[in-house]
């Protein structure tokens, strides 16, 4: 089922970088998956952030945690006062309402781009096409053309290009995918994401001849490029691909038609996804069911298991990059065969507990290295192929080849 990849000098690896190999190898085409590279950047990497919403809020402490290896020296969002307040949070007064012109004048070596989904591809090349390196919030676009544009132009470019898959930069996820690899949880045979959050009334207590909606852009189709499963599953999908490999083959069934949601952005999904290894995975997104937020996954092998923990009450950050359980043999005692045991990571390769800052740094160091990023633009784009193939086969009604798109 699932394939090993294994450093060709047969080494024990334990971290991740996106240095093409491990402590004792010198193959460079030993992955090196769990290395973590001892960054020597003799001066910290200077990063122009460019919208200042939510997630550029959790992008903050990798900053102020790590000032020696990267740090904000411009901010730039369309609303004035936005930027104004976050450049104060940052420690910079260099503060701009124009994306081009922070790239021609600020003192910069590459972007942070935590901006709307629909201006990903604009901002990618632009910043490509100024010799920026770039770290990219999920998704990377809404469209494959689009990725694939943005694929041509950083590549042409020759800079870093990383989409902020966050998850990957977990040590519990670190963790999971090792024991994957060593074969410990046996063959995958299945997976299972749930991503839920009452965001919406009712339909039914919606007048639809006074309502107007929220006007919310990650409900509008043309700016985030769909609805629930875009802006929330992308998340346990690209996790899935990194545990088990790519996705062949998908099926989906959406909902569209409540009233907030327009130009044609789903409030709930249901998918399944094939793998090429054999394993199946079901996905299921919803912004408009009567939940409270739930971001969940659960991982099952012959051998062993994993599932995210519930956490009624969290917000959705926490959720997400929440505590595992996981049942192993490993974990087996007289008194609880089979039980699940809470994962605790109390040492790790990794700079931090914290994806957020995890993600920047490995982002710093393969700007400063050349090497290839962990969740590389390159690699992403099987993720983008996945959710944008679900959104086809929920549009068509017909399973979708992910080869044929």
């Amino acid at each position: 089922m699932f394939h090993r990849s294994f450093c060709q000098a047969g080494s024990d690896v334990r971290g991740f970088t996106g240095i093409k190999r491990c402590r004792s190898c010198t193959t460079e085409s030993c992955p090196g998956l769990y290395a973590i590279r001892k960054s020597n950047m003799s001066k910290p990497l200077k990063i122009g952030l460019v919208g200042t919403g939510s997630i550029a809020h959790a992008h903050l402490p990798a900053f102020k945690q790590f000032p020696g290896r990267v740090q904000i020296t411009a901010v730039c969002d369309i609303r004035q006062q936005a930027a104004d307040r976050f450049a104060e949070l940052a420690g910079t007064d260099v503060v701009f309402t124009d994306f081009e012109r922070m790239l021609k004048e600020a003192d910069i070596d590459a972007v942070d781009i935590c901006t709307v989904h629909n201006q990903h591809r604009h901002q990618v090349i632009a910043a490509a096409e100024a010799g920026k390196h770039i770290l990219l919030e999920k998704p990377m676009g809404i469209t494959l053309d689009e990725c694939r544009e943005m694929l041509k132009a950083t590549d042409a470019a020759g800079i870093t290009y990383m989409i902020a898959q966050c998850l990957r930069y977990l040590p519990n996820s670190q963790w999971v995918r090792q024991r994957i690899i060593e074969g410990e949880f046996g063959d995958i045979w299945a997976l299972r994401s749930d991503n839920f959050a009452s965001m919406v009334p009712p339909k039914s207590k919606i007048d639809t001849d006074k309502s107007t909606g929220p006007g919310i852009w990650y409900l509008d189709g043309k700016q985030a490029g769909g609805g629930a499963l875009i802006s929330q599953s992308t998340h346990h999908i690209d996790l899935f691909r990194y545990y088990i490999g790519d996705i062949s083959r998908v099926t989906a069934t959406s909902w569209t038609d409540h009233p907030f949601f327009i130009n044609g952005a789903e409030e709930s999904i249901a998918a399944t996804m094939e793998f090429e290894n054999g394993a199946v995975a079901q996905v299921l997104s919803s912004w408009a069911s009567r939940t409270p937020w739930n971001h969940h996954y659960w991982l099952l092998g012959e051998l062993g298991s994993v599932t995210s923990r519930l956490m009624p009450g969290s917000s959705p950050a926490e959720q997400y990059i929440g505590p595992l359980d996981v049942s192993l043999p490993r974990f087996d005692d007289d008194k609880s065969s089979r039980a699940f045991v809470p994962l605790d990571i109390a040492d790790t390769d990794l700079p931090t507990h914290l994806p957020f800052v995890n993600e920047i740094l490995h982002f710093a160091d393969c700007c400063q290295s050349g090497a290839e990023p962990l969740s590389s633009g390159t690699d992403n784009l099987g993720t983008m192929k996945a959710v944008l193939g679900i959104y086809e086969s929920a549009k068509t009604g017909q399973p979708v080849s992910l080869a044929d798109i």
